[in-house]
């Protein structure tokens, strides 16, 4: 009797590549800190839903955003229950509600993906996606500004210098730039064109203007402070209960702390 080996099924395949994009961008931010990540962690995510319809691919986005927010927003079961005495159903159920509605954004991004898969400017539209649902996430319904992609390389100094011109949104713009970028150098058919001089044209470009601008200035920026004298500063943080310290009774303990 022969045992055949089956190979996994591609819906199993891509619901694994959509969980793993969800972990990658959750370790992007602290406390993983790993944010290298950030310009690799959609990619999986991209791979899932290549083949897809724009229903599925909405799916595997929708099970991307959901584990990556349930992962990275874990505080808000604390901050309901501590600061907004619900007890932990509630406050669980909060995180879930929340959760899901900002998967709904990753969903949307992700069926957007799947509707442009074979245009040859995927490259610009991707990110251009990512961004439009960042922005519209910000101020829709009082906004949740919180975890947007370019905040995962707050201590990247060069890159983060450009945020004076474009906002967060333009590190996000980047990330997904560079997501893009090598997921269409992976998955490139050797008989299927896709024009790749001029996309890696546009990622020289982009890439060599961030930094440079980056690194241009923060040399303005140590030229200035070396010209100036000198000041020594100091941040205190008393670690104070958020509970406590607006607590009119606590206001003489808080400074005495201070």
């Amino acid at each position: 009797m022969r045992l055949v080996r089956k190979n996994p099924s591609p819906v199993f395949e891509n619901t694994l590549l959509a969980l793993l994009s969800g972990v990658l961008l959750t370790a992007a931010f602290p406390p993983g800190h790993l944010s290298f990540l950030s310009w690799v962690a959609v990619v999986p995510l991209l791979f899932s839903i290549q083949n897809s319809s724009w229903k599925s691919a909405f799916r595997l986005g929708f099970l991307a955003g959901l584990i990556h927010y349930l992962t990275l927003i874990y505080w808000i079961v604390v901050v309901l229950g501590r600061y907004g005495n619900l007890n932990i159903f509630f406050s669980v159920l909060g995180l879930l509600l929340l959760s899901l509605y900002l998967s709904l954004y990753l969903g949307v991004f992700s069926a957007l993906a799947a509707s442009v898969r074979h245009s040859r400017f995927e490259l610009i539209f991707l990110p251009a996606f990512w961004v439009a649902l960042e922005y519209l996430r910000t101020y829709l319904f009082s906004g949740f500004p919180w975890c947007l992609l370019g905040y995962t390389q707050y201590k990247v100094l060069p890159i983060i210098q450009v945020a004076d011109l474009f906002g967060v949104y333009g590190i996000s713009f980047f990330i997904i730039l560079i997501n893009t970028f090598l997921f269409t150098r992976l998955c490139r058919d050797k008989g299927h064109s896709r024009r790749p001089k001029w996309e890696m044209i546009v990622i020289i470009s982009v890439t060599g203007s961030i930094l440079t601008y980056g690194y241009h200035a923060l040399s303005q920026h140590m030229a200035e402070e070396g010209a100036r004298p000198g000041l020594k500063t100091a941040i205190v943080q008393a670690n104070i209960d958020q509970s406590l310290k607006w607590d009119p009774a606590y206001q003489t303990e808080t400074l005495r702390i201070l």
